[in-house]
């Protein structure tokens, strides 16, 4: 994806034109894979109907006709173990909306939602910008069991580290209402095992806590032979948690934004079997209210089975091919990287760069790169600084910070992209890298 400077509110600040004039930007979660698929489908199938279009028609929880085709695709596709209908599904405009929603319908000022690190930027956002709500990191630091990046999903770590989560939460007098997770992960591109998932549940169901899994990336798995017994997406829908969770705590998140390619239609749900969240959130959704020509379109989208399937697949099969283009020019230049096998996006390690190698302590700075250590301000400067320069070549990465990230020095990186785009993208990351190489401080 190449993009110009425009003056928007994506744009950065100060960012300079490249010598092509244009930006490779790899720090969005967006898949232009499809985008010509998706243009065509559109063009093919949408026609506007005057009644349902043109008029308020079955009013701001969402059209009839998506409500009714969003819960047989996650009866069929998610493995949904009880029965869905529309009365379980409320369409919001994007899941930025769907999570502001959630958290204004559990949430006092003040109150706060569980989130385990690293965790997807955009939720602290969601849930603070409107209803004052605290986002509480799930640390993973110093829990027993917890080595490496692997281990954070492990059943275990993660049963371990939400308890000393909600330990230190009420020591602190907050008050924790929900924990939220992604599933697949973001920004890590892997998937919770279904014991692990359980976990979640029994926190909450023990804790009286709303269990909310977001799945928008549940149809962007893919093949990598690089990990061995990879887990596959299994949604919360298809597990059985009776006796662990009431069904009335448990909701689920998705959109047409990731796995449809299209984060431009601004198109999410919530499932859940609440009837009080389903009142509280429909009081509040005339002011969120998607046109119903565009919510059918989705719609179109999921009923058509065949295409659907086929749609998937290929995508799925563009995902790998990038994915592979991607992991073979970071492996050439010795960049270290977490494998994944879903998302749109690598977690890449550039964790040696904070510091300089000759520096007596860089080792031991390499041992503690945790966000609580005394160096924290200068570790984040320097990531910062390391995506001004990637920047300055004209390539936007995201620094691992702003993921809550809890090791400086992880970078995501978005490989789904134009193939054009992708490797010039990643030319001018390697570019920058050896600039800011040049350039790293002493500690």
């Amino acid at each position: 994806m190449f993009g110009a400077p425009e003056k928007s509110p994506w744009a950065i600040r100060g960012l300079q034109k490249t010598p092509t004039g244009r930006n490779v930007i790899l720090r969005l979660a967006e898949n232009s894979l499809m985008h010509n698929e998706i243009a065509d489908f559109i063009k093919q199938k949408v026609s506007v109907l005057p009644v349902n279009h043109l008029t308020y028609s079955t009013g701001p929880r969402g059209s009839h006709r998506l409500r009714l085709a969003a819960a047989n695709f996650l009866k069929e596709e998610f493995k949904s173990r009880r029965p869905l209908g529309i009365d379980n599904i409320l369409i919001t405009p994007g899941l930025a909306s769907a999570i502001d929603a959630l958290a204004w319908t559990f949430c006092d000022e003040g109150d706060a939602i569980l989130i385990p690190q690293p965790l997807y930027n955009g939720f602290k956002v969601d849930a603070l910008n409107r209803s004052n709500v605290q986002v509480v990191g799930v640390s993973y630091t110093g829990v027993e069991g917890y080595t490496t990046l692997d281990d954070l999903f492990d059943p275990e770590v993660n049963r371990k580290a939400i308890t000393r989560a909600l330990d230190r939460a009420k020591t602190n007098g907050i008050k924790v209402k929900a924990l939220l997770i992604s599933n697949p992960h973001n920004p890590l591109g892997r998937c919770y095992p279904p014991e692990t998932l359980e976990v979640f549940a029994r926190a909450c169901g023990k804790n009286d806590l709303h269990f909310i899994s977001d799945e928008i990336y549940a149809k962007s798995t893919f093949q990598n032979p690089a990990i061995r017994d990879a887990v596959p997406f299994l949604s919360t829908l298809s597990l059985d948690f009776s006796g662990i969770l009431d069904a009335t705590r448990h909701h689920i998140l998705y959109g047409a934004s990731k796995d449809f390619c299209a984060n431009g239609l601004r198109l999410g749900l919530v499932c859940t079997r609440n009837e009080g969240v389903m009142g509280a959130i429909s009081s509040i959704s005339i002011f969120s209210w998607s046109p119903h020509l565009i919510q059918d379109v989705w719609a179109a989208m999921l009923e058509n089975k065949s295409w659907l399937a086929a749609f998937t697949a290929e995508k799925a099969e563009r995902m790998v091919v990038n994915h592979r283009i991607t992991t073979s020019f970071l492996r050439e230049h010795n960049i270290r990287y977490f494998d994944t096998n879903a998302g749109l996006f690598i977690w890449v390690d550039l964790r040696h760069m904070i510091t300089s190698p000759e520096d007596s302590q860089h080792q031991l700075i390499l041992d503690s790169l945790d966000v609580e250590t005394t160096i924290k301000k200068t570790c984040k400067q320097r990531e910062v600084q390391i995506a001004d320069i990637c920047m300055k070549h004209g390539v936007l990465v995201a620094p691992g910070h702003v993921y809550m990230a809890e090791e400086h020095g992880w970078f995501r990186l978005t490989f789904t992209v134009g193939k054009d785009a992708l490797q010039e993208g990643l030319n001018r990351f390697l570019e920058a890298l050896k600039e800011a190489e040049a350039h790293t401080p002493q500690a």
